[in-house]
């Protein structure tokens, strides 16, 4: 399961992925983000607002399933240009994931947070 949540106050887009991610859950957290923001899927910039930072919060996820996208695959296709920080919170299972998560923007700098550090993340995204 994908959820997206849109912090426009703090320009921070969540995405919490859990459980083992499929390609009907990739296309879903697509549809949903285009629905959101109709701009997507023609490589927005930010809209009026500017850039934004994203977290990726991997707690509870175990994987994807063989043959699904990519977190990355999705973004960079429709809005990798507007990302700048990118906070992945996850255990160390995952860290081998954090070269292909550079691809989700090339501009844009990935750091990883350990499990539980949610907060620190959240910070270094604000710029604190």
């Amino acid at each position: 399961m994908i959820n997206l949540l849109a912090n426009e106050a703090d320009r921070i887009l969540v995405v919490e992925m859990k459980g083992t991610i499929s390609e009907a859950d990739i296309d879903g957290a697509v549809d949903a983000l285009q629905a959101q923001y109709p701009g997507v899927g023609v490589h927005v910039l930010g809209g009026e607002r500017g850039p934004f930072n994203m977290l990726v919060d991997w707690q509870d996820l175990e994987g994807w399933e063989k043959g699904a996208k990519t977190l990355g695959t999705v973004t960079t296709r429709t809005i990798g240009d507007a990302i700048r920080k990118v906070a992945v919170i996850a255990d160390s299972r995952f860290a081998d994931e954090q070269p292909r998560l550079a691809d989700i923007a090339k501009q844009a700098t990935v750091r990883f947070f350990p499990t539980g550090g949610r907060e620190d993340a959240l910070a270094w995204l604000r710029g604190r």
